[in-house]
């Protein structure tokens, strides 16, 4: 009997052994489609997005004309008049899209290419660090599908015409090279992507600060190699191009930035609303991945370095918020530092419990689909329209048929794409104005009066009366409200980030 009883016993254990395998085996599936479908997600709106001949995002449009400058030889740092501001951003996107420009021609096309491109250029980098450290492809997909699954909670930034998704891509390459980095020659290497990732964006310095800290604490040859590289680097630069353009370079990647207020809703918001909110399963993954992995040492990751990474990322995205003009943009470092924290933690708590793969693996993979469904939302409404379009066609077809200059103060390429002389994008013409500079901000007020005052300047659109105060007083004096700008309620917004387009049209006198 008792035989009998034990035969049977393990008979049983036998043929569920088969079925828990097929279920720790399915798991994974779960998680490889749950990665798969927001990258296809966004791949498919970016191919919807690419070649819209419109704004996606309503600075765009400076950032086109800031090419043009390169394109044309002209400076892209010079004192700030109605005509043009410059935007507060080191020049390398600027200058690869102008690169670009010479094989597409000038528009939008060649600075999407170059943020889409650079866009893949992150999940590659996130997907190859996170298998390399742990030996899964499946947490390295994972790492790359959370990060594509925050496409749209990160403001739907990473195939638009700004300079994000470049200083994204360069700061994940300086973090891959960093890890593997054990001589001075590989901390060199850090020290040059650090710095190509600061001349796209200056955030950089602030996201890769405790990283260098931590090789120079445990790889001191890689770590004061990468630090001297990227801080001479940046200095030589910096002098450079400051003495070229009489001062003003320093003007626009500093001075205008630091002397700007801050959001004091931030010191908190950021915390609940941009981090806990959207991403607390993955966050809940990575911690709990860490305890458990790094306590049982049943992982192979290097948590200190990865933990260091992830403190440059998240800080740089919470004092970049914390400024006053910080959009969701700013949050692509504190999300990718989440795929990758969740990725590494899936990986530690599947080893972890190897000894109960089935039941590990589905509650895995269901925490996974959970975060991915949670942070999902239908992508049509990030898809132009054809109404969009035919909304676009007759604006520019209004602005070229209007006699004279027109003013099209945030959206300066559609003066260009009309014909017209261009002029400065509103947003940098406020950043100037709400500066610290009392120079740059008197020269710029008193370029707005003449501009204004010149009668060739026929018409002025603005996107909300709030842009009114702005060109006071010499708006009120020489302009009067004009005719209603669009026939359409909804049509003509840009896709993401804030909805403007033009929307109260003043005529002159």
């Amino acid at each position: 009997m008792a035989t009998s009883t034990l035969g049977e016993r393990l008979s049983a254990e036998g043929g569920d052994r088969p079925r828990r395998s097929r279920l720790g085996a399915l798991s994974r599936v779960v998680v490889i489609c749950a990665s798969v479908v927001p990258i296809a997600v966004y791949l498919w709106v970016a191919a919807h997005q690419l070649g819209y001949r419109y704004e996606l995002e309503w600075m765009e449009g400076g950032s086109v004309e800031m090419v043009g400058r390169v394109l044309h030889g002209q400076p892209i740092y010079t004192a700030p008049t109605l005509h043009y501001v410059a935007y507060s951003y080191t020049p390398l996107y600027f200058w690869v899209s102008a690169l670009v420009a010479h094989v597409t021609g000038l528009g939008f096309l060649p600075l999407r290419l170059v943020s889409f491109l650079s866009s893949l250029g992150c999940f590659a980098l996130l997907f190859t660090m996170v298998r390399r450290e742990t030996g899964d492809a499946v947490a390295g997909l994972l790492a790359a599908g959370m990060f594509a699954a925050t496409f749209e909670v990160g403001g739907a930034w990473l195939d638009i015409g700004r300079v994000d998704s470049l200083f994204l891509f360069l700061l994940l390459a300086a973090v891959a090279a960093a890890r593997r980095a054990t001589t001075w020659q590989g901390g060199a290497l850090v020290g040059l992507l650090v710095f190509a990732s600061f001349f796209t964006k200056q955030t950089a310095l602030l996201a890769a600060a405790p990283m260098l800290v931590f090789l120079v604490v445990t790889r001191r040859r890689v770590g004061l190699a990468a630090a001297a590289t990227a801080g001479l680097a940046v200095v030589v630069s910096t002098v450079i191009l400051d003495t070229a353009t009489a001062g003003w370079y320093r003007y626009y990647i500093d001075t205008e930035l630091t002397g700007q207020p801050l959001d004091s809703v931030q010191w908190t918001k950021f915390f609940t609303h941009d981090l806990l909110a959207p991403v607390g399963w993955a966050i809940a993954l990575a911690g709990v991945g860490l305890i458990v992995g790094w306590s049982r040492k049943a992982t192979r990751t290097a948590w200190p370095f990865w933990l260091a990474a992830t403190a440059g990322m998240v800080g740089a995205s919470w004092v970049s918020r914390l400024h006053s003009g910080g959009g969701r943009d700013v949050l692509l470092p504190l999300y990718a530092a989440v795929a990758i924290g969740a990725a590494l933690g899936y990986d530690g708590l599947r080893r972890a419990g190897a000894g109960r793969p089935a039941l590990v693996g589905v509650v895995l993979a269901a925490v996974v689909v959970v975060q991915v469904a949670w942070l999902s939302d239908h992508p049509s409404h990030l898809l132009p329209t054809a109404a969009d379009a035919a909304a676009g066609r007759q604006f520019i077809a209004r602005v070229a048929t209007t006699p004279g200059d027109v003013i099209v103060l945030d959206h300066p390429w559609y003066e260009t794409m009309a014909g017209k002389p261009s002029w400065a994008q509103g947003e940098a013409v406020h950043e100037v104005l709400r500066s610290s500079s009392t120079v740059a901000r008197r020269d710029l007020l008193a370029s707005i009066a003449s501009s204004l005052d010149d009668p060739s300047v026929r018409v002025v659109y603005l996107d909300n009366k709030g842009e009114i105060d702005m060109l006071a007083p010499a708006l009120a004096a020489q302009f009067q409200p004009g005719g209603r700008v669009f026939s359409c309620y909804q049509c003509f917004f840009p896709r993401t980030d804030v909805a403007f387009r033009p929307y109260l049209e003043f005529v002159r006198r």
